[in-house]
């Protein structure tokens, strides 16, 4: 009776100790999370919440802070921050009990002890770390993703898959697509990449090479300029070349942890040189919309969608998209599924309108 009246007692402790020390913090967009600060720096916060996950959430996302008696409020000030720390040394919101301290140190709001203790993270927009029962995170997890951090700037991912058909038909698809990125606070580049081949009953019916350059200068917290370079080349379109230029402005409409979306909007340029010495150029516009939603801690879903009209006639215009789902298998392989279309108001002669391709690949990511 003794043995189980202390081992209920050691629960009520511990609930009570994890409650003292349970935060709840508000977001710039509203967002309500609730959990306990293991480690802080100028940068991020990481909450444990419930005895699952580790969250990662940047300082530019947090306006609120609430802990015991405490109320803290995060000022911004483009990519500085400061703190506003409002304590009541009495049970009310009373002017007479309110002490305020202003500081723009995250030091002087968390200690020594938890800044030390920086947990790793796969990338800048917040990820979660698995627990042991004993609310430990996996130390060889941990120590190989603080290793590669420390020693990586790139971030991508390759995508390969071979099909092949038998039957009434014989066909074989094979296709490479490429992912790369390298993001900074300010800076950001992304490279991207397609091989495609194909051959139904002997004859080829796709052979095409497609990369992507982009690079984004981040002005605001969502305010952003671009500059983008799409070249393609095309064996049965009998395309030599087709270069879109376009440089701009983009606005994250959504930047949470789980959902983003943004579109941006600038001029464009078209040229296309084919092989039989017909030449096409086309000013125009590019609007771009972009959505990335990661619905499950392992399965990601991303649209993009790029229009680019002409404004002198508008019936003239061309969509290129490219609509994808991975599920990670575990940390390095995923399984991916895209559907990527191109089309065009007004193709060359013998050139069909839409160009669709659905492709699904094994990826590596790193």
């Amino acid at each position: 009776m003794y043995k189980a009246v202390c081992f209920i007692l050691f629960i009520l402790l511990t609930c009570l100790v994890d409650k003292a020390f349970s935060e709840v913090i508000k977001t710039i967009d509203g967002d309500i999370i609730e959990g306990k600060v293991l480690s802080a720096d100028d940068e991020y916060l990481s909450i444990r919440q419930g005895h699952g996950n580790i969250t990662f959430i940047q300082w530019r996302i947090i306006s609120l802070i609430s802990r015991g008696q405490e109320i803290i409020i995060v000022r911004h000030d483009g990519d500085k921050k400061g703190f506003t720390i409002l304590a009541t040394t009495g049970g009310s919101l009373s002017a007479r009990d309110i002490g305020i301290t202003t500081t723009d140190k995250v030091s002087s709001i968390y200690p020594k002890e938890l800044l030390a203790q920086r947990l790793s993270f796969l990338n800048e927009e917040g990820q979660f770390v698995p627990l042991d029962t004993d609310d430990k995170v996996h130390t060889d997890v941990a120590s190989q993703q603080n290793a590669a951090r420390k020693d990586k700037l790139w971030n991508g991912n390759v995508d390969a898959g071979l099909t092949f058909q038998t039957g009434n038909q014989e066909a074989v698809t094979t296709s490479v697509k490429t992912g790369f990125s390298w993001e900074r606070k300010r800076d950001s580049l992304f490279l991207n990449g397609l091989l495609l081949f194909g051959k139904k009953d002997g004859e080829r019916n796709a052979d095409e090479q497609r990369g992507i350059f982009k690079y984004e200068r981040k002005h605001k917290e969502r305010l952003y300029s671009f500059h983008q370079e799409n070249l393609e080349h095309d064996e049965i379109e009998r395309l030599n070349l087709r270069s879109i230029t376009s440089s701009g402005m983009g606005y994250r409409f959504i930047e949470k942890i789980n959902l983003k979306y943004r579109s941006e909007i600038g001029p464009s340029f078209i040229y296309e040189r084919f092989m039989d010495g017909v030449t096409k150029t086309n000013p125009g516009l590019k609007i771009g919309n972009y959505l990335d939603w990661q619905i499950f801690d392992s399965t990601n879903f991303y649209v993009k969608v790029d229009f680019l009209p002409s404004p002198n006639e508008f019936i003239k215009w061309r969509l290129e998209s490219d609509v994808g789902l991975r599920h990670n298998l575990n940390k390095s392989l995923s399984l991916n599924i895209n559907w990527l279309d191109q089309y065009d108001s007004e193709p060359v002669k013998g050139v069909s309108h839409n160009d669709a391709t659905i492709l699904s690949t094994i990826g590596y990511n790193f």
